[in-house]
């Protein structure tokens, strides 16, 4: 009788130890959600550069100075942006020009090339990773509400009102409702979460080369937005005996709207025809400052038949003009080279 006592008294000793060692409060303390909201914003304003993963498949990538590569979901479009030297370029399908209300032939020139553009928010300057981290911080007090959820891959997270960070150390922000951020930036992206990843040092090397190679083809952007209203105001066509016209022509140009540092694109068309020798078409297009006048001209060559007399040529020339920014690749390359690393 006294061992049967003694055994269960031991057991039930036992069956108290490991209650103990399985009460939580025994162990370390529970992650604070507010010190999981700090730590994280306080790490996501220290971050060189941060990917942002918007809807439909787009990434866009900012840097602590404002450089930015990627793609944005624009009007249902995937459209490539760059961020350089302060301003927001883009490069988006035809589809995306027609929706902003360009003629057919206008929207298909802008799908041909990058154009410098202005958004409801300029996602350059909006998503800095320290401007982020300071607008959340103040969307999401700590006295918001924070509840613990595990997402599909198996995250754990902290969420208040939209923001999400990791529950366990080290703290990240994983994403956040784009609604933190302000009216300008649903506007832009809609209401899918934005996801947030800091770059590693390794990656910086690979965004360098991605915001060159953007650089790079850049060429003459237009600037979407203002026109450029142009006319032809004088032209003279010149033959010789061998065959050859010129058509020179006076172009002025005007800027409807605003475009800082932009020039005109002019392409002049010519329609040199006679009755005698057919028609013909040439063309010339130069970049030229703006509310000024220019001039242009282009040539065509006529087979002479061999007959005598004379032929009355005739020109008919027209004009078109976009405003082209003014950039300096040079100089964008070097701030990429500064901040991200040779």
């Amino acid at each position: 009788m006294r061992r049967r006592t003694v055994s269960g008294f031991l057991a039930l000793v036992v069956v108290f130890a490991l209650a103990a060692c399985e009460n939580p409060s025994s162990g370390g303390a529970a992650a604070d959600p507010r010190t999981a909201f700090g730590s994280a914003l306080t790490t996501l304003a220290e971050e060189t550069a941060v990917i942002y993963h918007l809807a439909e498949g787009a990434a866009f990538t900012v840097t602590a100075k404002g450089l930015a590569h990627g793609t944005l979901p624009l009007r249902n479009q995937q459209v490539s942006a760059l961020h350089a030297g302060g301003d927001l370029y883009l490069r988006a399908p035809s589809d995306y020009w027609r929706g902003q209300g360009m003629s057919e032939g206008r929207a298909a020139e802008y799908g041909m090339r990058w154009a410098r553009s202005v958004l409801a928010f300029d996602p350059g300057w909006a998503l800095v990773p320290a401007t982020v981290a300071q607008a959340l911080r103040a969307a999401v007090s700590p006295a918001t509400p924070a509840s613990r959820i595990t997402l599909a891959n198996g995250l754990d997270v902290f969420d208040a009102a939209g923001l999400r960070v990791s529950a366990e150390p080290p703290y990240r922000v994983i994403s956040f409702a784009p609604t933190l951020l302000g009216p300008g930036v649903v506007q832009v992206f809609g209401d899918d979460e934005i996801g947030v990843r800091g770059l590693a040092p390794g990656e910086l090397t690979g965004l360098r080369t991605a915001f060159d190679g953007a650089v790079d083809s850049l060429g003459r952007p237009f600037v979407a937005g203002p026109v450029v209203a142009a006319g032809v105001t004088d032209n003279s066509l010149n033959c010789t005996a061998a065959g050859a016209c010129t058509d020179t022509v006076r172009v002025s140009n005007r800027l409807v709207g605003h475009a800082p540092e932009a020039s005109a694109r002019l392409v002049l068309r010519s329609s040199v025809s006679s009755n005698r020798l057919g028609a013909q078409e040439c063309g010339q297009e130069v970049v030229a400052p703006l509310d000024e006048e220019t001039t242009m001209a282009c040539s065509v060559r006529f087979t002479l038949p061999r007959l005598s007399g004379t032929a009355t040529v005739s020109a008919v020339p027209t004009v078109t003009a976009e405003p082209v920014a003014q950039t300096d690749p040079a100089a964008f390359k070097q701030d990429a080279a500064t901040e991200l690393g040779s």
